[in-house]
């Protein structure tokens, strides 16, 4: 099953976090548009608009009700921004070195005070979309990128996103295909979120094969399959995504 038809069984799954009137995530938006390129960022000037973030935040957190899942998405990316610029003069070697990080620290968001792991997982569990992953940016460089823009809220429009982002992270880095080693090496998040993963398509290879809209990477990617390539999994480098 081609992605363009998987994307329309789903487009439901992303309603249920969306009952709520549109939020306006405007000062996100300009400040991603403004600071992030390739899926980099420079930190040193979002710091310096960090009033527009804090306000931003603060918006989030006393929104109310249930919010769509573009609005928890974004939620999640600036609180990430948030956590880096606040974490000293320089950022950390990397993102785990921030104790607490992932699992620990609460953040209000829609009137709940939630953990980054809790924010990720309440979409995760919402929406059983795997795509969601190439969503939320972790602040390290081995994460599918930041968008240089804040996730859509509208449904159509967010699967539409999410297809793009899937796309365009397989087509890249998120798969490397090994001919020597014969080896079909994937990002680690497919092993750490595998159910996610197989509960959509049922193999890592069915995910991979739906993912690949390259031409010439398709071809190499059905050949590998047919030859019984190993999926292995990539090293995965927690540094800061900064320019």
């Amino acid at each position: 099953m081609r992605l363009t038809r998987f994307v329309a069984v789903v487009l439901g799954s992303l309603l249920p976090l969306g009952s709520a009137l549109a939020f306006d995530h405007g000062k996100l938006d300009a400040l991603l548009k403004a600071h992030v390129s390739g899926g980099k960022v420079d930190y040193e000037a979002v710091r310096a608009k960090e009033p527009e973030l804090d306000a931003y935040l603060a918006s989030v957190g006393s929104a109310s009700g249930t919010q769509p899942t573009g609005f928890y998405i974004n939620a999640y990316n600036a609180i990430v921004l948030d956590a880096l610029i606040d974490s000293g003069s320089a950022l950390p070697a990397k993102v785990t070195d921030l104790a607490g990080f992932f699992d620990k620290t609460k953040h209000r968001v829609a009137g709940k005070e939630l953990t980054l792991n809790e924010l990720e997982g309440m979409v995760r569990t919402s929406t059983k979309d795997a795509r969601v992953h190439f969503a939320f940016n972790c602040g390290a460089r081995s994460c599918p990128s930041l968008r240089a823009s804040a996730w859509p809220e509208d449904a159509a429009a967010l699967d539409s996103a999410l297809t793009a982002a899937t796309t365009s992270f397989f087509n890249g880095s998120g798969l490397k295909i090994d001919d020597a080693k014969k080896e079909l090496q994937v990002t680690r998040l497919m092993e750490w979120y595998a159910d996610d993963f197989k509960a959509n398509t049922g193999t890592i290879e069915a995910f991979l094969t739906r993912s690949v809209t390259d031409t010439t990477k398709a071809a190499a990617l059905k050949a590998a399959i047919a030859n019984g390539y190993k999926v292995t999994f990539q090293f995965y480098n927690w540094e800061p995504n900064r320019k």
